[in-house]
């Protein structure tokens, strides 16, 4: 690791902080999958002791993102495509709840952010090249799913749906480069939000349900893929 890309810390919630960047750091592949993890440079270039790096990755273990082996280290997750599977089919179902709960108390306000996030996720999909805002997508992609989420008005759907999805983003992350169907994907968008509009529940749990389980297929390939390009000569 370059000794500039892991910055020194400040806050007084030292343990907060380090988890904060190491899941980033995770997530956007500057630990790779399978990675061992070098604590005591992480250490240094953080400036942080032991006690908060250990209550940090701990944190991550209970999320997936990391597997401590004892006398062996801690490493980066590699999750396999059936954990991959799993993970999409939890969130599927969370989600699909929470356009019903959403639907019956969004507010104006809160329906306009929606707007406004699909609106953005629109104009990304205008340029020609979209490995050039696929990360930038994905993001806001990830943001207009929360919002939906915090919507519901359900603390505990809240926890369990942003554990899930941790797994689902580190999967997106490592698996997928380019996003060949963009275009169905912001169809589906514009099909959850004329559901929402109408207030129509069946629409939006079955718009969902249909956008969860073609973006899980779609990865899946991705991954089907990539194994077969590690394979051959």
């Amino acid at each position: 690791m370059a000794n500039d890309e892991l910055p020194k810390l400040t806050r007084r919630n030292m343990s907060q902080e380090v988890y904060d960047i190491l899941k980033e750091k995770i997530l956007s592949k500057y630990f790779a999958p399978g990675q061992r993890l070098n604590l005591a440079e992480i250490e240094q270039q953080m400036g942080v002791s032991r006690t908060p790096l250990k209550e940090a990755l701990n944190r991550l273990a209970l999320e997936g993102l990391v597997e401590i082996k004892p006398r062996k280290g801690t490493f980066v997750t590699d999750p396999s495509p059936t954990e991959i599977a799993e993970a999409f089919d939890v969130r599927r179902v969370l989600e699909v709840y929470a356009v019903e709960l959403a639907a019956k108390r969004v507010t104006e306000s809160q329906l306009q952010q929606l707007r406004d996030k699909v609106k953005k996720l629109r104009s990304l999909t205008e340029v020609e090249d979209w490995t050039q805002i696929y990360q930038e997508y994905v993001a806001i992609d990830h943001e207009f799913h929360r919002l939906i989420v915090e919507f519901a008005g359900n603390k505990r759907l809240k926890e369990l749906w942003e554990q899930v999805n941790t797994h689902v983003q580190m999967a997106r992350a490592r698996y997928r480069s380019a996003e060949r169907e963009l275009d169905q994907a912001q169809r589906e968008h514009e099909e959850i939000m004329k559901a929402f509009e109408a207030r129509n529940i069946d629409a939006l749990r079955e718009a969902m349900s249909y956008h969860i389980e073609r973006a899980k297929q779609s990865l899946l390939r991705d991954l089907e893929e990539s194994k077969g390009q590690k394979h051959s000569p």
